[in-house]
């Protein structure tokens, strides 16, 4: 499955690929930049109170590219369990990767929040759920176009990918990749 997710990562972004395969630096900046514009302005706080969020210095949100780059992996097995109609498997991934991340550093709220958005956002966008802007004509033949008018200014063109099929294989393959991935995490 990871390289499935890989390879998925690759042909959904369309970046030139880093050396190995999996989405380039410049795709994981350009979807965290995308997520960073989708930071609500409150959040649950540890006590279960709702915490204003201040947005004012984006740098607080920010968050290493190595980090980017595992929340987006793992946002494409979230993606492949949303539309292969696996919510508890997509729900014990996304668990699994935030108690991850938090067992790894000691990051702020800011960059937790980020962590969770740049999830969300990149599993809806790899589900086929998430449109974003793009240069005319330069979306992949096969994504759909759309065009949306946004205030007083211009047009913006924007895309939203095809979501993955999920055959019975495809399933099965999304399934054991989440368990290990899961049952890895808890042996670590």
């Amino acid at each position: 499955m990871t390289t499935l997710a890989a390879e998925e990562l690759t042909q959904r972004s369309k970046p030139a690929p880093r050396q190995g395969g999996g989405l380039s630096d410049r795709g994981v900046r350009t979807m965290s930049i995308y997520a960073s514009t989708l930071i609500p302005d409150r959040v649950k706080g540890p006590d279960g109170n709702m915490v204003d969020i201040d947005k004012s210095d984006p740098a607080k949100f920010l968050i290493p590219m190595d980090t980017a780059r595992r929340v987006i992996q793992a946002a494409t097995r979230s993606a492949y369990a949303d539309v292969c109609d696996l919510p508890e498997l997509g729900k014990a991934n996304f668990q699994t990767m935030l108690a991850t991340e938090q067992g790894k550093q000691n990051w702020t709220q800011e960059q937790i929040v980020m962590i969770e958005t740049l999830h969300l956002f990149a599993t809806s966008f790899f589900a086929g759920k998430a449109a974003v802007p793009i240069e005319p004509d330069s979306a992949p033949s096969d994504w759909q176009n759309k065009v949306v008018e946004e205030g007083d200014g211009p047009a913006q063109k924007l895309v939203l990918p095809p979501p993955p099929e999920c055959p019975p294989e495809r399933k099965a393959q999304v399934e054991a990749a989440i368990n290990a991935y899961v049952a890895s995490a808890g042996a670590q």
